[in-house]
């Protein structure tokens, strides 16, 4: 219980501070008497990145109406993402098994730990601070939270579709550096691409 309490702290300062930075993970914002109460010197690195993205995950769905992104469902906050211009075009629903939705409405991928898959298995790419970035670590999708100006006013969403079954998954590569270009590939096109 302690270790929660410690956690849902971090969370919330990290979520009226803004998101951590490059390289800095939720766990590393412990003080390292805290870390060792919590136990988390016994974990792998694998499993110190996996508990940082699941809190990051959390922390996103906590905070993502305070911070201008989202709407919020029945107690669930749903993250709007905008592609290069600015523009509305795809939104993730945690309450829905973590699902991407386009903006007219089509389930086109869905968030597994920090990856991002295509229904048809396709590791498109990776969910990182809230955004979403091809394997190259460029950005494909953003909150408005990460844009400098001001993003343009998003339109009503289209009827949410059916979700497809998940194809076999790909392995996925190995995890890029994060950076702060935008892709070449526009958003729309980057999410079509888990769609058979």
């Amino acid at each position: 219980m302690k270790y929660l309490w410690m956690v849902v702290t971090t969370a919330l300062v990290v979520g009226l501070s803004g998101v951590p930075t490059q390289g800095q993970s939720l766990t590393s914002l412990l003080t390292p008497s805290e870390r060792a109460v919590a136990g988390l010197s016994k974990l792998t690195p694998s499993e110190l990145a996996a508990l940082d993205s699941a809190l990051l995950r959390i922390v996103t769905v906590l905070i993502s109406p305070a911070m201008g992104g989202g709407r919020t469902t029945a107690g669930t906050a749903d993250l709007d993402l905008f592609d290069a211009q600015g523009r509305p075009t795809a939104y993730l629903v945690p309450s829905d098994d973590l699902t991407f939705y386009l903006w007219s409405g089509e389930p086109v991928a869905y968030l597994d730990d920090d990856s991002v898959y295509g229904f048809n298995g396709k590791h498109l790419g990776w969910y990182h601070n809230g955004a979403v970035y091809d394997d190259e670590g460029d950005v494909v999708a953003a909150p408005a939270r990460m844009f400098e100006g001001s993003v343009q006013a998003t339109t009503a969403r289209g009827l949410r579709g059916l979700r497809p079954l998940k194809g076999l998954k790909e392995l996925k590569p190995l995890k890029p550096l994060f950076g702060l270009s935008w892709s070449a590939t526009p958003a729309a096109v980057f999410f079509m691409q888990g769609m058979d």
